[in-house]
């Protein structure tokens, strides 16, 4: 048995009507029960959908952490150059 999804009826319910916390943004609402009916995902390729449009979700790294990767890794280069110069021709 199959049951039919009344997608209509769930944008008109999406939002609770429960106060949201005073923290968050303005303009954000929670979400009801029926509203959560309208996420779906990608099976192929994992992208979350709202209402049938993407959310868009980036992992990208920040200036900081960038920079701080690019200075561990030069260190660790350099580090092991010098254990393989100070190993091959003695200290």
């Amino acid at each position: 048995m199959r049951l039919e999804t009344d997608f209509p009826d769930h944008r008109n319910g999406r939002f609770s009507r429960e106060p949201v916390p005073s923290h968050w943004p303005r303009n954000v609402r929670q979400l009801s029960l029926k509203g959560s009916a309208l996420f779906g995902i990608h099976e192929e390729t994992g992208n979350l959908y709202w209402d049938g449009k993407l959310i868009q979700t980036s992992n990208r790294l920040g200036n900081f952490e960038r920079g701080l990767g690019i200075v561990l890794t030069t260190a660790i280069v350099v580090m092991a150059i010098l254990e393989a110069v100070g190993f091959f021709f003695g200290r």
